[in-house]
């Protein structure tokens, strides 16, 4: 009778552990079906930011300038950092003092451009074998793209990113403008395109008028190249 006492208490130790263990085992499948897959660490590695649940999300990702990562439904950590760096280089390089620091760079280069206007109108002249330039201003904001090319030492490529910045707002100022177009960007450059005409808001660079001798000897350094 005691052996088979002992024998029925084993049984009941026995049941007892399996049951312990597989409630453990139940448990331990429902953790791991009820984690949250934006707590994995693969998905801490690609993604920044929660799942994009829905396409408005979606789509605001991306037109907010982020990758999305197809396999998590996420915005790709890479280009969240890259897009963060490139917001923060433009708010630095927008901020008052910044924008303030351009304009007194772009006065220099206006008064540096004036002072050139009158050594060269002191000391070149028109040569009898230079052409007959006749000038007319052309603004940037009104004229054709074909008017803009033909505005000497302007040309077709640096009137092509006229009309294409144009096209997304029109152009304030020459700063406005010098600091859109590339092809104006160098203080020389746009000073050239200012003396044979080319106006914003119908003013020039200096506030002088074409001047067709300075705009012949510019017209004669372009025909050598």
């Amino acid at each position: 009778m005691r052996n088979r006492a002992a024998f029925m208490a084993i049984d009941r130790f026995k049941s007892s552990i399996g049951i312990v263990v597989a409630i453990s085992l139940v448990g331990s499948m429902v953790a791991s079906c009820s984690k949250k897959i934006e707590d994995t660490p693969a998905y801490q590695a690609a993604c920044q930011g929660p799942p994009l649940r829905t396409i408005q999300m979606v789509n605001q990702a991306m037109e907010d300038g982020y990758v999305i990562n197809r396999q998590y439904r996420c915005i790709d950590k890479a280009s969240f950092f890259e897009v963060a760096k490139q917001k923060a280089e433009w708010e630095a390089a927008n901020t008052p003092a910044a924008i303030e620091k351009r304009k007194a760079e772009f006065a220099e280069q206006r008064a540096r451009a004036a002072e050139y206007r009158e050594q060269q109108a002191a000391s070149e002249a028109i040569t009898e074998n230079s052409p007959n330039i006749v000038l007319h201003e052309v603004d940037v904001n009104t004229a054709t793209e074909s008017d803009i090319a033909s505005v000497i030492s302007v040309g077709s490529d640096v009137a092509a990113q006229i009309i294409e910045e144009r096209n997304k707002r029109n152009f304030s100022d020459w700063v406005d403008l010098v600091n859109r177009v590339v092809g104006l960007s160098a203080a020389q450059t746009a000073f050239y395109a200012s003396v044979c005409g080319l106006t914003v808001n119908g003013k020039s660079l200096d506030g002088a008028p074409p001047n067709a001798t300075m705009a012949a000897s510019i017209y004669k350094k372009y025909q050598k190249y």
